[in-house]
């Protein structure tokens, strides 16, 4: 049974192989898109304020070295108030960030290999905006509603990893974490995404 467990593995691996070998060539542009969570991590009013949230991203990568890509990508990224940690019947203030950058994205893998390893790393600038808040009580909304509805622009950056799985010739799904940090006033305000989507090549 070992034996024959062993000989399935290597007969997969090089069905694999030939498959990428013989595979049409790769183009040198691809296109991302991708969705799933991000986690507040900094500073505390944003954790203690905000909730689990969610995000979308669309992207655009270009070859410019056999491993390497640069990717211009927009993202939006949302989170809603944690319940009544700003006060008993408070609703609204949802804070979202729209980002327009660029990444550097490095391949870790074997040409010929279905899994690929990645880092990503890369800036530009995120657009920042907490919708207004509503109560009851007239004066708490308005104290909350201070310097909410004007959206900041601001510088961040941000860098992680994760690993594409090859779908067919011309597609691959991905899994991919990052730390992401906005310049914002005060504090720098940081999240990590979790995203999972689709490569087109």
């Amino acid at each position: 049974m070992k034996k024959l467990f062993l000989t399935l593995i290597a007969l997969l691996l090089m069905s694999a192989v030939s498959m990428a070998q013989v595979g049409t060539p790769s183009s040198p542009v691809s296109w991302y898109a991708g969705a799933a969570l991000s986690l507040p991590t900094a500073p505390e009013g944003f954790t203690d304020g905000w909730k689990l949230g969610y995000h979308g991203m669309v992207g655009a990568g270009f070859n410019v070295a056999p491993k390497i890509q640069m990717i211009g990508k927009i993202e939006y990224h949302k989170f809603g108030t944690d319940g009544s940690s700003f006060g008993s019947n408070v609703e609204g203030g949802s804070l979202n960030t729209w980002m327009f950058g660029v990444d550097g994205k490095l391949n870790l893998g074997a040409p010929v290999v279905p899994v690929k390893p990645y880092a990503i790393g890369g800036l530009g600038i995120a657009s920042v905006k907490i919708s207004e808040f509503t109560s009851t009580d007239s004066s708490l909304q308005a104290s909350l509603n201070s310097g909410t509805g004007e959206s900041q622009s601001k510088v961040y950056f941000n860098f992680g990893g994760g690993v594409e799985f090859n779908l067919g010739p011309k597609t691959s799904w991905f899994v991919q974490a990052r730390y992401v940090s906005i310049s914002t006033d005060g504090s720098a305000t940081s999240f990590i995404p979790l995203t999972l989507g689709l490569k087109f090549f």
